[in-house]
């Protein structure tokens, strides 16, 4: 659109000179003038086009993507939680899953696993994925503190990485500040044909 807009407007610069035209060549200042216009021109249109074409462009592509979430405490055997979804190239996609615990004679609270992802597909072939996610996890077993139940430390995380189709990632490691609760996360973008 912009481009038209920019050739519209040099066809209208030159149209007086074309119309009110005499035969015969043109004066050297005139030549020089229409050369500097014609490039001024070009040059707009090169810089829009090069906005509108970005390294990583939405396109008509959809990407899967894979959350793992690998969530330990000491060296009892570790809990995964695979979240998967698909979603184009330069679109959001939305999972939202919450619940709530009810446990005998504590407060109820909530366990929830939100992920937010926006793949943006690269003409070079990687993948830009922009990632938030939160997660509350159930309370385990063994988990207190001198006398005290501890509730789950929660991660809530966002940030934006580059990915390689179909390759796995580790993108963060937390520590839970209270206990010895670790939780590793795993991207993986793949690139549907």
């Amino acid at each position: 659109m912009k481009n038209a807009f920019l050739l519209a407007a040099w066809l209208m610069a030159l149209t007086p000179s074309l119309v009110g035209a005499q035969p015969g060549p043109k004066a050297p200042e005139q030549v020089k003038k229409d050369v500097e216009q014609t490039q001024a021109i070009k040059k707009q249109i090169d810089e829009s086009q090069a906005k509108d074409n970005p390294r990583f462009v939405r396109t008509l592509t959809n990407v899967q993507i894979e959350l793992t979430l690998t969530d330990q405490v000491g060296t009892n055997p570790a809990e995964k939680k695979t979240v998967s979804m698909i979603a184009a190239s330069g679109s959001w996609g939305k999972i939202r899953s919450a619940g709530t615990i009810r446990p005998d004679g504590d407060q109820p609270y909530p366990v929830v696993l939100n992920v937010d992802a926006r793949p943006l597909v690269s003409v070079e072939g990687p993948v830009q994925l922009e990632l938030t996610f939160e997660y509350y996890p159930l309370k385990g077993s063994g988990e207190q503190k001198e006398g005290a139940k501890q509730r789950p430390s929660a991660v809530n995380q966002s940030q934006t990485v580059i990915l390689q189709s179909g390759k796995p990632l580790i993108v963060s490691q937390a520590a839970d500040p209270i206990s010895d609760r670790k939780v590793v996360v795993e991207v993986k973008a793949t690139v549907l044909k």
